[in-house]
């Protein structure tokens, strides 16, 4: 029985260890933080786009 408590943290160790990064870098985008920036960088980019109008060919 105390092997399936070594078990038990061995997994919950390893999990948060290769979960980690993904909590780090997940946690910002999900609770809002660099919204703004993020509004900002797609406002650039829809102004930034060439315009399809008459050339002179």
């Amino acid at each position: 029985m105390i092997w399936l408590i070594g078990v038990i943290l061995i997994l919950q160790a390893s999990f948060h260890w290769l979960l980690k990064p993904a909590i780090v870098l997940s946690t910002p985008l999900l609770e809002g933080r660099g919204l703004i920036l993020l509004v900002l960088t797609i406002g650039a980019w829809l102004i930034s786009g060439r315009s399809e109008g008459k050339s002179n060919n």
